[in-house]
């Protein structure tokens, strides 16, 4: 099969260019899926790159399972003809998933360099907002003042900008950040407690853990 068949000009030029970082801007529906899956297959198949060295992440369990199906079919009797074609009994050595999958199999392996229990639980929203009213209730804060809701995605918009509990804590002045800071210390106290972790935790935890073991 040839890999570049069906790519236009820019796309070729994206899927041969193995030197360096390399960034694509696309709008929707313009062949970003088939760019990265293309650009895989040329590097396993024309340049000879092992593929334990390609990590190919994206947001929904969608869009990876696209992925893996544009390389391998969808079972090793497609009739389609997939870009890594008979490799289907190999696709374990690729990394083709989303970024939390990806962050949560990093912090199983490695995780105890950070404190992080191997076999930590991952807590849904739900889970998240039953600890988050406890830890609410043990810091006396009133619910019906700063509704839960509010807090944790304070805490996870935090999270997203890679501020920890201590970090977020220091330098806040209004009373809305003070009461932000003592929930979200109490709250990450719990989760540690019951060896756990939330969707925005597999993301810092990683992080952090990159950063203080480089």
């Amino acid at each position: 099969m040839d890999i570049l068949k069906g790519l236009n000009q820019q796309q070729q030029e994206a899927v041969k260019a193995v030197e360096g970082p390399l960034l694509i801007l696309a709008g929707p529906g313009s062949g970003k899926t088939r760019v990265i899956t293309h650009r895989i297959a040329y590097l396993v198949r024309e340049c000879g790159v092992n593929p334990y060295r390609i990590a190919a992440v994206t947001f929904t369990n969608k869009a990876a399972r696209e992925m893996r199906e544009r390389l391998f079919g969808k079972s090793e009797q497609d009739p389609a003809t997939p870009l890594l074609a008979g490799w289907w009994n190999q696709q374990h050595s690729f990394t083709v998933t989303t970024f939390h999958a990806f962050c949560a199999s990093i912090l199983r392996k490695e995780g105890q360099h950070i404190g992080l229990d191997r076999a930590f639980v991952i807590y849904d929203q739900e889970d998240q907002l039953t600890l988050l009213t406890q830890a609410m209730e043990t810091e006396e804060i009133d619910p019906k003042r700063f509704s839960p809701r509010s807090v944790l995605a304070a805490i996870s918009s935090a999270k997203s900008q890679l501020l920890d509990a201590d970090a977020y804590a220091a330098g806040r002045s209004s009373h809305l950040e003070v009461v932000i800071a003592k929930a979200y210390l109490r709250y990450q106290e719990l989760l540690q407690r019951n060896k756990a972790v939330d969707f925005d935790d597999l993301l810092l935890k990683t992080y952090v853990l990159f950063r203080d073991n480089g």
